[in-house]
Formats: C-alpha cells, sequence, structure tokens
C-alpha cells in the first residue's frame, strides 16, 4: 500500500479503520489520475527526432514504469507524440490519425521541426509548425531532443492531465548461387561514359531505342535544370554489361512537353513523374502522368525558379504575414 499512496496522496486521503482503510476523493481526479498513469502512445514517427523517440521507448529507459505502452493502431492510442518535420503531404495523414484516436487525447510536439518547422520553416513543402494541423498539449525543444528530454515532456503532459487539462494550443489558417565470387566483386569496372551530347527532343525516342537495342538497358536517371534560356532534361542510360554510361541533353526552352520514355525503360515512369510534378514539364504517352511528391491540388511547380517560395497553400502552409503575426502572440 505504501508505493499506492504515493502515487495517489495527491489527490485524496486515506483513512484508517478497524479492519479496513478508506480513501476519499473526487471521481473526477480518480479519471485524471488513472488517465496520466496509463498513457498509451501511437507508435509514429516522422523525421530523425523519430530515432530518439525510439531509443526512448527502448529498455534502457523503461517507460513501462511510467504506464507508457506503445499501440500500432491509432483507435487503441490516446497520445501522438510528433517527432520529425511536418510536411503538407504528411499533414493530412497526421489529422486522419488523430481523427481516429480515442478521446480523451493529447499530443506532444518534440524537436524543432515539429514545432517551427525549424530552418524548412519557410520552404513550399514544410508546415511551420504541427500545431497549425492538430492541437499541441506540450513542446519538447531540441534538434533532436535526447530521452531525458522526451521523457521530461511526458511527465510534464502526466502533470497537465492530473490537473484537468482539456484545452490545447490549436492554431487555425485561412502524399550454390548464393556464393559470391570475391574476385569480380574486386574488379568492378569503373563505369565509363562514352558519350555527352545535346540532341533535338524530337530525336529523343529514336535515340534513346538505337542505345537499347545496343544493351544501354537500364535507365540510371533523368533531372531537370532550369536554367535563364529554359529547361534543360538531362538523360543518363547505361550499358551494365560493358560498364558504359551514356549521357544526353535536351533544351526545352519554354516549350513544357516531350515524349515520354516510359514505354523503353521502366524506371522512366516515376522519374517522369517527379519531374513533371516539381517542374511542370509533360511527358507525351505517360501511362499515369500526375503528382507523386505535391498534393494533387497544389498550385505550381517548386523547382522553377519563377515559383515563389512563400506560396499560400491552406490550412496547413500559411502565409508569410499569417505566420510572422502567429509568432508575435506566442
Amino acid at each position: 500500500m505504501g508505493n499506492v499512496e504515493k502515487s495517489l496522496k495527491d489527490i485524496g486521503s486515506f483513512t484508517k479503520l478497524p479492519g479496513a482503510n478508506l480513501f476519499t476523493t473526487s471521481t473526477t481526479k480518480l479519471f485524471n489520475w488513472a488517465q496520466k498513469s496509463s498513457l498509451w502512445p501511437l507508435s509514429f514517427g516522422l523525421a530523425c527526432c523519430a530515432i530518439e523517440m525510439m531509443a526512448t521507448f527502448a529498455s534502457r529507459y523503461d517507460l513501462d514504469r511510467l504506464g507508457m505502452i506503445t499501440r500500432a493502431s491509432p483507435r487503441q492510442s490516446d497520445l501522438m507524440i510528433i517527432a520529425g518535420t511536418v510536411t503538407i503531404k504528411m499533414a493530412e495523414r497526421i489529422k486522419t490519425l488523430y481523427d481516429q484516436m480515442a478521446s480523451p487525447k493529447w499530443v506532444i510536439a518534440a524537436g524543432s521541426c515539429a514545432i517551427s518547422g525549424d530552418h524548412y520553416r519557410h520552404i513550399y513543402s514544410v508546415v511551420p509548425g504541427v500545431d497549425w494541423v492538430i492541437p499541441v498539449d506540450v513542446y519538447v525543444p531540441g534538434c533532436p531532443p535526447r530521452p531525458e528530454d522526451f521523457i521530461e515532456g511526458i511527465m510534464e503532459l502526466q502533470n497537465l492531465i492530473s490537473n484537468g487539462k482539456i484545452s490545447p494550443t490549436y492554431n487555425v489558417s485561412t502524399g550454390g548461387k548464393n556464393q559470391i565470387d570475391i574476385k569480380k566483386t574486386k574488379t568492378k569496372k569503373q563505369k565509363n561514359l562514352i558519350e555527352n551530347k545535346f540532341i533535338n527532343k524530337n530525336e529523343l525516342l529514336n535515340y534513346a531505342s538505337q542505345y537499347k537495342n545496343k544493351d544501354f538497358l537500364y535507365l540510371k536517371f533523368i533531372t531537370a535544370t532550369d536554367f535563364e534560356e529554359g529547361l534543360t532534361l538531362t538523360y543518363v542510360i547505361s550499358n551494365t554489361k560493358l560498364g558504359e554510361d551514356m549521357e544526353f541533353h535536351v533544351n526545352l526552352g519554354n516549350s513544357l512537353e516531350i515524349d515520354s520514355l516510359s514505354e523503353l525503360f521502366v524506371g522512366a515512369d516515376w522519374q517522369e513523374r517527379e519531374i513533371y510534378d516539381l517542374f511542370g514539364i509533360s511527358f507525351s504517352g505517360h501511362p499515369n502522368l500526375k503528382r507523386i511528391m505535391m498534393p494533387e491540388d497544389w498550385i505550381g511547380h517548386p523547382l522553377k525558379k519563377e515559383y515563389d517560395m512563400d506560396t499560400h497553400n491552406s490550412p496547413y502552409r500559411p502565409t508569410r504575414e499569417e505566420y510572422e503575426s502567429w509568432k508575435t502572440k506566442l
């Protein structure tokens, strides 16, 4: 009974009676004590701060002693720890998971990126603080915060729950063969760049087909660059048998359309989608040309020089004025 008395003495009083002990408290205080002593966090992490969160929940720190049991389902969780950078695409998922959590529920924002976006705060795809998306009860600063900081934040949340906190801060703004031949691994051939030239965009399919027939079967990458004179596409395909690469470029100028290589190279599918998403270049003949990184309703193409990095994207990406005015109220 001694350990129980130490944890319950602040919410009530014990009275010794002949043959029994009587504990007197209110139901509100008792329920708050039960809730703070049995927090079930969602096993959910976003970026590098999540590694420290995992260390905190590992055996060294033994958070089970605080009643912390991680759950894999939001429907069995009442605590969400946001550990990592919150992107606009991930904000939708965070909101969905939060809505599915059991009530009453609480949120801890851990790390500079989750709290304010940190040095990513003005990047087009980053939310400047998760409290633009869901309510937050406790902020744990750091980059990343150490496990001791996580524990302190959890204990602060337990204190708030004990005191009956139910109104968190909420900001609102208007996606035999298994053996290795050691000799072969040591004598790996250096890739040789056999060609590096510019071609006309109308020759793309014929040019790539010719080299594919010469066993250049692997598309290493496609990328785009926005120069002052216009967009340029760079392709690199490889003959893995001979260890040879072939690089070629296409000047698009002001044109934003070119033939797709998706029928020749499987890897062109998602690489062309990425370029379409970030540069706005359309690939004719692509089987599924739609955004791959940004939400479908995103306006503009973030890697073009003309793109405004402070573009407003409701509800999770406020304008610079909204963000700066919000900071002055803290």
